[in-house]
C-alpha cells in the first residue's frame, strides 16, 4: 500500500488529495492504516508459530530446567515475597511522604496518607506472615531493654 494506491482512495472517496501533502498527521495516519493492514495480513502466521511454540512446550520440559536443587522455586518464590514485601512498604512510605507534602501545600492529602498507612500495613501483615511461616515466634519486649 504505496501513497500513490492511498491517493487513488482519497481521489475515489472525493476527499481532498492535497491533505496528505500539508499535513504530517494525515501522512501519519496513511502510515499507520498501512502497518495496520500488514498486521491484518501476518496475523494467522503469528497465530500459528506461537500455538505450535506452545504445543512444543511439553517436550522442552523433559529435562531438568532448575538444575539438581529442588529449593529453587521455593527460595525464588521466597525472594519474590521479600522483594514485593519491601517495595510495598517503601511505596507505603512514599504515599506518606507525598501525604505530607500536600499538606504543606494546603491540597487534598487524606488519599495519600491512607494509601501510604495501607501500604505499610499490608507489608508489615506479610513481613509477619512471612516470619511466622519460617517458624519464628513474635515476641514482645516489655522490659523495654532493661
Amino acid at each position: 500500500m504505496t501513497m500513490k494506491y492511498i491517493r487513488e482512495l482519497l481521489k475515489a472517496r472525493n476527499e481532498d488529495n492535497e491533505i496528505l501533502d500539508r499535513s504530517w498527521v494525515a501522512r501519519a495516519g496513511a502510515r499507520l492504516i498501512q502497518v495496520s493492514a500488514v498486521m491484518r495480513a501476518v496475523e494467522p502466521m503469528i497465530v500459528l508459530i506461537v500455538s505450535l511454540a506452545l504445543m512444543s512446550t511439553p517436550a522442552f520440559a523433559q529435562g531438568s530446567i532448575f538444575g539438581q536443587d529442588d529449593q529453587t522455586v521455593g527460595n525464588g518464590t521466597r525472594e519474590a515475597i521479600r522483594w514485593a514485601r519491601n517495595m510495598l512498604f517503601l511505596m507505603g512510605v512514599g504515599g506518606v511522604m507525598w501525604g505530607v507534602v500536600n499538606i504543606m501545600m494546603e491540597k487534598a492529602w487524606l488519599k495519600q496518607m491512607l494509601g501510604g498507612g495501607l501500604a505499610m500495613t499490608v507489608g508489615g501483615v506479610i513481613t509477619l506472615v512471612q516470619s511466622l511461616s519460617g517458624g519464628k515466634s513474635v515476641d514482645i519486649d516489655t522490659d523495654l531493654g532493661q
